[in-house]
């Protein structure tokens, strides 16, 4: 009877603290807002810096199936406290990084130390909301606990940014990961590993899974620039892409316990999962056209797009709590994914009649209130929707085959896609405008006389203000091109949101509760 007290009250000092370590470990997102800044201290080339944001993202991914099995292994309370001295360690020697390629390395090691940190911090969670009937709960709480911190902390990195340069930002970073360091060691009394079992991992299948994910690197980080399959690079990664999941399929054939695991495929919900999770990332993705446009087009600074981003905050506190109470109080599936499709659909089609020069911050906090809405509804669902009935032992394989549709093919290799297309209707938008830039176009030659006039009387010659006057039109072109590009894509988008609900309502899919969810249940 001693033991059992004991072991309960260990059970309560242990998850005491979990929910601000976990938002605090999410606080690697503070660096989003100074990659200008970095561009301009180190002068790497553009292909360059493209690895050096995309390198810490991948490595954080490869490092999830490792740091869900280490996060349970090793006791919390020393987990804690070992990845917050190695997060402030490689954090301060981003500090002195003398090349692009040390920073990137450095921050690669943060990224690995978070996402062990971030697992560990799931433990007493895990051990609180583990019953079938409260999964529904426990996946509300971790989406906003993550969605939530992740805009604030962009929120507070541009404004630290802003105070003197980027070091601000990685300055701001150590006090989050100190302040982790005296509440872990506060609040964690006991220092126990309640999750341990006997370690087993699938050390050849990860290594496998990590050139799986560098080829995706090298598509995402030159695919633009080399115009994707006019280059026989290109081509030849995406057939060693191929290559590589045959041998993968080869090695599960000769492993018990391989990292993803075919038969996960076999259960009903989760190829269907997993394609509207690739949706929603795809969805979810165009917010870059966003930010974008607030920068490149309106000159915001990075403070007022990371206030304005801010009102993303409002829908996530609407829409988690609300869709959170749904699923636990068991309403059909259709009416969550319904509502959720419908809030992506009018943050699209609302932005698509705003892209026009000169509006205001204000504009963009209605459409980025139904965006926080959609990701509200759509995130905890399709996490549960994929997690439904799948077996304890295949929790990893359902974990990573998410992660894979949503993080990697839609939201890193999408938008690089995305990017894509957008310089190409730019370039196609510009064209057809710059055509109509003829003397038969009387308005055009009347703002091509007024600007050189107003040069003229700057006291220019003739041929400059001519040349001034020229380059003025054709900025005012280079931005209404853009402008349209943007505008198709959100057109687009719009129809891609709004046609999920259609097929929802006429083949009357999931007009069910959420079943029954027991596996060890990873909600990110």
């Amino acid at each position: 009877m001693r033991d059992v007290c004991r072991e309960k009250k260990e059970r309560f000092y242990i998850g005491r603290i979990v929910y601000p370590d976990d938002s605090f470990f999410n606080g690697l997102n503070v660096t989003t807002y100074d990659n200008s800044q970095i561009l301009g201290h180190f002068g790497p080339s553009t292909t360059a810096f493209s690895y050096a944001v995309y390198i810490p993202i991948f490595a954080m991914l490869a490092f999830l199936p490792l740091g869900l099995k280490l996060g349970k292994q090793i006791k919390v309370r020393t987990m804690i406290l070992s990845v917050s001295f190695l997060s402030l360690l490689f954090n301060t020697a981003s500090l002195f990084a003398p090349t692009i390629a040390w920073f990137v390395l450095c921050r690669s090691l943060l990224a690995i130390v978070s996402i062990i940190g971030i697992f560990a911090s799931m433990v007493p969670i895990l051990l609180k909301y583990n019953p079938a009937l409260n999964m529904a709960l426990m996946y509300g709480i971790f989406q906003f606990i993550q969605k939530g911190s992740q805009h604030l902390y962009q929120y507070l990195g541009a404004h630290f940014v802003s105070f003197h340069n980027w070091t601000f930002g990685i300055y701001f970073l150590n006090v989050n990961f100190l302040i982790c360091i005296i509440l872990a060691w506060y609040f964690y009394r006991a220092d126990v590993a309640p999750l341990k079992t006997k370690f087993q991992f699938d050390w050849r299948g990860w290594i496998i899974l990590i050139l799986f994910f560098t080829i995706i690197l090298f598509l995402c980080a030159e695919g633009q620039t080399r115009n994707w399959f006019n280059d026989p690079k290109i081509t030849l990664a995406s057939a060693v892409l191929f290559i590589v999941a045959g041998i993968y399929l080869l090695h599960v054939r000769f492993t018990e316990e391989p990292l993803i695991n075919p038969d996960v495929y076999k259960f009903k919900n989760v190829i269907p999962g997993a394609f509207l999770m690739f949706y929603i990332g795809i969805m979810n993705g165009t917010g870059s056209v966003v930010t974008g446009y607030m920068t490149n087009v309106l000159g915001f600074d990075p403070v007022l797009g990371a206030v304005t981003h801010l009102s993303l905050l409002i829908g996530l506190c609407i829409s988690i709590p609300l869709s959170t109470y749904l699923l636990y109080k068991r309403i059909y599936l259709a009416t969550i994914w319904v509502i959720g499709f419908a809030c992506y659909g009018m943050y699209h089609i609302i932005l698509f009649f705003r892209f026009y020069p000169g509006i205001d911050a204000s504009d963009f906090y209605l459409p980025l209130i139904f965006k926080g809405l959609g990701m509200g509804f759509l995130f905890p669902v399709s996490l549960l929707y994929i997690s439904e009935g799948i077996p304890p032992f295949l929790s990893t394989s359902r974990m990573m085959t998410g992660i894979i549709a949503q993080a990697v093919f839609a939201s890193l290799l999408g938008s690089a896609v995305l990017g894509t297309f957008i310089s190409n209707m730019n370039v196609q938008h510009k064209t057809g405008l710059s055509q109509q830039l003829s003397p038969i176009n009387k308005q055009a030659e009347n703002q091509l006389e007024n600007s050189k006039r107003q040069f003229l009387y700057m006291g220019l010659s003739d041929a400059e203000a001519q040349k001034k006057a020229e380059k003025s039109l054709s900025n005012q072109t280079s931005q209404a091109s853009i402008l349209l590009a943007y505008k198709d894509i959100y057109l687009v988008m719009s129809a891609v949101c709004f046609l999920p609900i259609f097929i929802i309502l006429i083949f009357k899919l999931w007009r069910r509760p959420i079943g029954r969810v027991e596996v060890e249940p990873i909600p990110i």
